[in-house]
């Protein structure tokens, strides 16, 4: 019995060695079933010929290991219609990324890899459609925080065939150390215990946000489209630093940023590029195209401490940065799809609530703290006389649609009954489980709060709110119309695939005003 304990022990004590990559406590999460593809597989960034293909091998030895793939038409894997053989090392984690090419456009594939005759789980994934797609359906999710609750969306987006891809809008992991003090609100531990900041640190963050079987599912039957957000590195990241990022206690800014950007492509299905880059255009097939953002590190200044702030209208003051923000204009204006859809990390629209709070009355952190550059943004929109925008938001755990208007308080400008004015839509997605108001406030003073910020003196352009549920979206697009639908779990305290409600608006092409869909009575 002690031989047996002493082996056991030195087996144990050996993977730690070999994945000294990350940390212990996460050696309980893996699934022996699952070895060596403990984290499952991945897909992501479809283009008409092309998807990226991912996954991760646990190995235990150290060495660099030989991982096979293979890409096929049909489920049994019989069908191959591209295969190769890559070397996976410790400079990745032993993560493997490959970037399948002569695909057929607007196709169901499946996938898998395989090492040491062992085979990875069966992965689906589409490519982009070209020529007059008649239709797409994205879900849309945000802020899948781990203490927060259960992905249960994740899971419900998974059972769905009807998508085309996932679009995450960022905050896929959080940098909190673990929440031990508050057991209301805390539902499952970080691993690691302590705020992540080494190379370690982030890529144990990552696996245990892997290992979570909702997640793993969602990206197993789905590609994902993928741009971070401000949690991948410390809450309210700028280019050169975060609120959460003091220099005495979390080291040198540029290093962590480094890091935190290497992990990010080490770990999702994003395609690589020299610059480390998630600016980037998805074209599908002329009914969208899908622009996307980052305004967090490529051109963002810090964010100001008060709206009274006199630097607040200055025009030196950006989030996204000269060079993307003429990237996405000229984009916008050349684009000749029918829907032109901003991938946006916070909110875009303007958002009063001065009623509420003098110090709060705007989101620093969200456009309403870069004037000048929405500005130019929506100008350059009206000029070149661009409609049928829709912009994609998460960060605020809150569901809200806005008519995509600029100087929505005036009346000359903006017409919420007309649509005089209007040129596309904001759908804010929920968060898959990070606290919101609902977690802070009991229901009827969120609906208080909902009713004084949605008055039309102060937000007439605010035409949908939920203030309170987790869930996800799906942006459903066709020629004539654009539409949101907001579907929200029953609960996310406890694993449950039970919906709690549903709201749908849509704007219609060339009309753009928001108009709620009144789903049909069971008769």
């Amino acid at each position: 019995m002690r031989f047996c304990l002493a082996l056991l022990a030195g087996l144990f004590t050996s993977v730690l060695c070999a994945q000294s990559q990350f940390d212990s406590l996460l050696t309980p999460l893996l699934d022996p079933a699952m070895k060596p593809f403990y984290f499952g597989v991945a897909s992501g960034d479809p283009h008409q010929t092309t998807v990226i293909i991912w996954t991760k091998v646990w190995n235990e030895n150290g060495k660099p290991v030989k991982v096979k793939w293979q890409v096929a038409t049909d489920t049994t894997m019989q069908q191959i219609v591209a295969e190769d053989e890559v070397t996976s090392t410790a400079g990745s984690a032993y993560t493997v990324k490959v970037n399948v090419k002569g695909l057929k456009a607007g196709t169901i594939y499946f996938y898998r890899f395989s090492t040491g005759g062992v085979y990875s789980p069966i992965g689906r994934t589409k490519t982009a459609p070209e020529g007059d797609a008649e239709s797409l359906r994205f879900a849309v999710v945000s802020c899948n925080h781990y203490e927060g609750g259960y992905f249960n969306a994740y899971r419900l987006i998974a059972n769905r065939n009807d998508i085309d891809a996932v679009i995450h809008l960022g905050d896929y992991i959080y940098e909190y150390g673990a929440n031990s003090k508050n057991k209301k609100s805390v539902i499952r531990l970080h691993i690691p215990t302590h705020e992540i900041v080494s190379l370690t640190d982030y890529r144990s963050r990552y696996a245990q946000y892997r290992l979570d079987k909702d997640l793993q599912e969602a990206h197993r039957l789905h590609p994902f489209i993928t741009e971070w957000d401000d949690h991948e590195f410390a809450n309210n990241t700028y280019k050169e630093g975060a609120g959460n990022h003091q220099l005495d206690k979390d080291g040198d800014w540029e290093e962590r940023k480094g890091i935190a950007r290497k992990v990010y492509f080490e770990w999702l299905p994003i395609t690589d590029n020299d610059k480390s880059s998630i600016i980037r255009k998805m074209n599908y097939g002329g009914l969208a195209e899908v622009f996307m953002l980052d305004g967090r590190v490529e051109g963002r200044c810090k964010q100001l401490d008060s709206p009274q702030d006199t630097l607040l209208s200055c025009e030196t003051r950006t989030m996204l940065g000269k060079e993307q923000s003429d990237w996405l204009t000229e984009g916008m204006k050349t684009s000749t799809a029918r829907w032109k859809v901003m991938a946006n990390q916070v909110v875009f629209s303007e958002m009063d609530a001065h009623k509420l709070s003098k110090k709060y009355a705007i989101n620093a952190d969200a456009w309403d703290g870069y004037p000048v550059e929405r500005k130019a943004i929506l100008d350059s929109f009206y000029h070149y006389n661009i409609k049928n925008i829709i912009v994609i938001t998460g960060d605020i755990h809150l569901s809200w649609g806005f008519d995509l208007v600029q100087n929505p308080k005036n009346k000359e400008r903006y017409n919420r009954k007309t649509g005089k004015g209007v040129i596309g839509a904001e759908f804010v997605t929920p968060s898959i489980s990070t606290n919101g108001l609902g977690e802070r406030f009991p229901r009827g003073l969120c609906n208080l709060i909902g009713s004084i910020v949605k008055q039309k003196g102060s937000n007439p352009h605010l035409r949908f709110q939920n203030l309170v549920d987790h869930g996800y979206m799906v942006l459903d697009l066709n020629k004539e119309r654009a539409q949101a639908t907001w579907n929200f779990c029953k609960t996310i305290r406890k694993p449950s695939t039970r919906f709690k409600a549903k709201d749908t608006w849509m704007t219609k092409y060339n009309d753009n005003k928001l108009v709620k869909v009144i789903a049909p009575k069971n008769k």
